[in-house]
């Protein structure tokens, strides 16, 4: 059987899905404080390319906060009220950079 393990350069050989990668960084983190990119990358064991990849997903996801170099949990709460402000046109207010924003009105 193949070796499904990690390549030297910590990006997952064989047939990884990038759903597997984001799951296990999701874990990684706690709701009690940020964690540090290049932490995530030497916990994970793999390269900052694969860790900024998926915390890309997680975040285009609503379901971390990626602040330079820091990434920290949302709390439900804030999931879903950026899911409705994502998905809902009809919105009145977007968010930029974790601002939240009035839409300017015609």
């Amino acid at each position: 059987m193949k070796d499904e393990g990690t390549t030297r350069t910590g990006e997952w050989s064989g047939h990884q899905k990038d759903c597997d990668t984001d799951w296990a960084l999701y874990h990684m983190l706690t709701d009690e404080k940020p964690v540090m990119i290049a932490e995530l990358a030497e916990r994970s064991g793999w390269s900052r390319d694969v860790v900024e990849a998926s915390l890309s997903r997680l975040e285009n996801n609503c379901l971390i906060a990626v602040m330079g170099e820091s990434v920290s949990l949302l709390s439900l709460s804030d999931m879903l009220m950026l899911n409705e402000m994502m998905h809902a046109p009809d919105m009145p207010v977007y968010i930029e950079n974790g601002v939240i924003k009035a839409k300017k009105q015609c």
